[in-house]
Order: structure tokens, then C-alpha cells, then sequence
């Protein structure tokens, strides 16, 4: 019998680079033209790939890696910009819950979130999705025994902390401080990012357990574009080292 798979994928290439440098022999393959990696770690079987940028692609490449793979549980991995003030750069959050921060209306005094239309006669889709009970507990376990990898920012040297908390995602790379004002009222979301709410509304309907780690990389602002450059990377991977941790918990 095959062993079960578990679904272990991020945004970008740089996500997912610590899970592939991980595997014991990992094959590179395609499936319908987009790339992953297929290897075990810790005996345990894993597939890996990168949705691309936004929900549609995260959409996308999720249904299609779990009707081919069937895999016993999703996790979503990356970096997100900080909405949280208390944040440092390289923390990791585990998400308790996803939400979707641009499904509704914009109105005069701010976002108003809807259910919507969904593709189940007489079935709303929501806006927000809660990670796998199993796997957030899991997880929260988990980060009690990891032990993180300092990090130099700014001139400060530090050890990331790990704790659960709240993310959501949307269409938009920088927002003006209005909409940051106005999320962090009505959702007091800790990251905000763009996929991981597809994810968790994917795996919601497919029914997969799923959990999305993140870890913060630069402030939530209007243009982020050079400082994600510069703290991207050290924030995903700071995700990738804990998911690799959860991961050979529960294997």
C-alpha cells in the first residue's frame, strides 16, 4: 500500500527551497507543466511545489495537487507582511483561522464582510476558514520543542518566537493605511498575505486538513516591494524550518 502523502507547498520557489533541501532523493516532476518535487522525510512521503502569487493561482494548483496526490493533509508555508506591531520579522504564526480581507463590499466607513454564492446548490462559502483542529493542536505542540534560528535585522540579533493567531489574505500586494487601519479593526488579523485564505477554503471544501504557517517579513504598508525583497526570504524560511518541525512531529 502506498504511503499516505502529505502536501507541503508555499507562494514562491524560496518557500518551499528548505522542504525540497529536507527530502531524501526528491524527484523532480510536472504535473500538467507545473513543478514539484516528490521525496521522504523522515520516511514519510512529502510532495512539494509553489502556487505562484495570489489566490486564484493558490486556488488553482491546490485542487489540482489534491485530486492528483490525494495527500492526508495540506500545509501552506511562507512569509506575510506584519499587521501585528508586536511582530518581529522571522516570528512565525501559526494560523488558528484564515480569512478572506477583500470578500464583500467597501464601503464609506470600511470593509463590510458576506458570505457569498458558492458552487453547492443552496451552500453559502464564507470568508474566513479555521485550520484542521487536529493539526492546530498539533502544531501548537510542536512549537514548544522548535527551536529557532537567529536572525539579524536591522542591526538586532534574536530568536523568532512561534504562537498560533490570525491571518488573511487578498489580491492586493501594499495597502494604504486605511485598509490596514480597517482589517486590523474588524479582523485583528496578526499577517496579512495573499493566498492562504484559498487555501483554507479549498481544503475546507475538498476536505483536506490543512494549516497555514507564516512568518512575518516587513510591516503591512502602501509600496512593501524593497522590503520584501530584503525580508522575505528570512521570514519564509523561519516558516519552512517550523512546518519541516511540525511535520516530523506528526510523522
Amino acid at each position: 500500500m502506498p504511503s499516505p502523502i502529505t502536501l507541503i507547498i508555499g507562494a514562491v520557489p524560496w518557500e518551499i527551497k528548505p522542504i525540497i533541501a529536507a527530502m531524501k532523493s526528491p524527484r523532480k516532476d510536472t504535473l500538467k507543466r507545473f513543478p514539484f518535487h516528490r521525496g521522504k522525510i523522515e520516511g514519510h512521503t512529502v510532495v512539494t511545489a509553489f502556487t505562484g502569487v495570489g489566490k486564484t493561482n493558490a486556488a488553482m494548483i491546490a485542487t489540482l495537487f489534491i485530486a492528483a496526490f490525494k495527500p492526508v493533509r495540506l500545509v501552506y508555508t511562507g512569509s506575510a507582511a506584519r499587521l501585528n506591531p508586536e511582530l518581529r520579522t522571522g516570528d512565525v504564526i501559526i494560523g488558528k483561522r484564515t480569512y478572506h480581507h477583500d470578500a464583500g463590499s467597501w464601503q464609506e466607513d470600511g470593509m463590510v464582510y458576506r458570505k457569498i454564492i458558492g458552487p453547492v446548490p443552496k451552500k453559502q462559502t464564507h470568508f474566513r476558514y479555521d485550520a484542521d483542529k487536529v493539526l492546530l493542536k498539533a502544531a501548537i505542540t510542536a512549537a514548544k520543542t522548535h527551536q529557532t534560528k537567529e536572525v539579524t535585522v536591522n542591526g538586532s540579533t534574536y530568536l523568532p518566537t512561534v504562537r498560533p493567531g490570525l491571518i488573511c489574505a487578498g489580491d492586493v500586494f501594499g495597502m494604504t493605511a486605511v485598509k490596514i487601519a480597517d482589517i486590523r479593526a474588524k479582523l485583528a488579523c496578526d499577517l496579512v498575505e495573499m493566498e492562504g485564505a484559498a487555501i483554507g477554503q479549498v481544503c475546507h471544501e475538498l476536505e483536506v486538513p490543512h494549516i497555514v504557517i507564516r512568518g512575518g517579513s516587513n510591516q503591512a504598508q502602501p509600496s512593501p516591494g524593497e522590503d520584501y525583497k530584503r525580508l522575505g526570504q528570512i521570514a519564509a524560511r523561519q516558516a519552512a524550518f517550523f512546518a519541516l518541525h511540525l511535520f516530523r512531529s506528526l510523522a
